[in-house]
């Protein structure tokens, strides 16, 4: 026998009472039940029953187990169960704000939702269509419209016949009886999810991302309480950096500008003045058919650079090792006068790894620098 829903009707309620109709390891079946189980991408109320708490919720051709931290129940109890109403409250502003952006987009552009996720802390919309910035922020300013306007939602479940002439979105094939969500003036789409009475209790729409996906748009939003809270969270973020920079809203962008260029033209100036130090020792160089570097960081475009350098002055092999004894080196290893492929056989026999030509080759080995030098000719 199928659960009864009482989130269908009662989707404001917070306690309820049931009978343990079946018990299942650590899951309970009951003959009707207020937390709504992780369907539609969305995730299950949390809750507790009888003092326990409800782990997860499930279904399964219209049976909800509720599965539990500790089972002792059996069948024929009379059980309390009582929902996470702050979670819950959450879930519905989402779910409804979602309903609104997807609306919108359906009816501005033809795009269809074709991915939904709400969990925890996050919740995303799959469009298949492509959106630009302009476009997202057009939609979010008319979500939050629509909010302000604190229109009706209602949903109920439609017959057959009436849903034969009712034009609605859904996201998927439905082969039960079909429950219709519409919010006045902005969407009217098939659900199984509780939702909130008005929409001003979305109280808040926000777009946090969005990137291309699948040529279409995955769009990471929030609403209600958790909106606030990431937008609190970011205005924390950005009073520190107001005031670690002496800046303010409107100054902010060109400080952090300035900033990165600023930073921009200092690794260069580093870049060159440590290419200009390596080439200086190398200048140094002499007397050995090899020549080796060591170095705790050193960009690989310099690396390479001085290797070529080193080159020219070895009448054997020049080694450049950017690293350390415990993480290992990244090397460069060329030569004017030896084939480089016959070395790197031998090298591997240390636990060397790499390819290249005959000239050059290039890699990464875990060993300590004396056990390396040992394969050069140096003093």
């Amino acid at each position: 026998m199928e659960t009864i829903k009482l989130y269908d009707d009662y989707p404001y309620e917070k306690e309820f009472s049931a009978v343990v109709v079946a018990v299942k390891d650590d899951a309970l079946i009951l003959d009707q039940t207020l937390f709504f189980p992780e369907e539609g991408g969305q995730t299950p109320d949390r809750g507790t029953i009888n003092g326990v708490k409800v782990k997860d919720v499930q279904i399964d051709h219209g049976v909800i187990m509720h599965s539990m931290e500790k089972n002792a129940f059996q069948v024929g109890d009379h059980v309390n169960g009582q929902i996470d109403w702050a979670y819950r409250f959450s879930n519905m502003q989402n779910h409804t704000g979602e309903h609104i952006f997807s609306g919108l987009a359906h009816k501005h552009y033809g795009y269809d939702n074709v991915g939904f996720h709400l969990g925890d802390h996050e919740m995303t919309v799959d469009l298949n269509g492509p959106l630009d910035h302009e476009q997202l922020r057009a939609l979010e300013n008319e979500v939050n419209q629509a909010i302000y306007e604190n229109v009706k939602v209602t949903c109920r479940y439609v017959g057959d016949q009436d849903l034969a002439t009712l034009d609605y979105r859904s996201k998927k094939e439905i082969n039960e009886a079909v429950r219709i969500v519409t919010i006045e003036g902005y969407d009217v789409c098939a659900c199984c999810a509780p939702h909130v009475k008005r929409t001003g209790e979305v109280g808040l729409f926000k777009i946090i991302s969005a990137m291309n996906y699948k040529g279409g748009v995955r769009v990471s939003a929030l609403c209600g309480k958790r909106a606030l809270n990431y937008l609190q969270r970011d205005f924390d973020h950005l009073e520190i950096l107001y005031k670690l920079l002496s800046a303010n809203q409107d100054s902010i962008v060109k400080y952090v500008t300035a900033l990165e260029e600023k930073s921009r033209q200092l690794e260069s100036e580093l870049k060159q003045v440590t290419s200009q130090a390596l080439e200086s020792r190398v200048q140094g160089m002499h007397g050995d058919p090899d020549l080796i570097l060591f170095e705790q960081d050193v960009e690989t475009n310099i690396q390479r650079h001085i290797v070529n350098e080193m080159m020219e002055k070895a009448s054997g092999k020049a080694g450049f090792f950017v690293g350390n004894d415990q993480q290992g080196y990244r090397y460069i290893i060329g030569s004017k006068h030896e084939n480089m492929q016959d070395f790197l056989k031998t090298f591997k026999a240390i636990g060397a790894k790499g390819g290249g030509s005959p000239q050059m080759i290039t890699g990464f080995i875990k060993q300590d620098q004396a056990t390396i030098a040992s394969y050069f000719q140096v003093k």
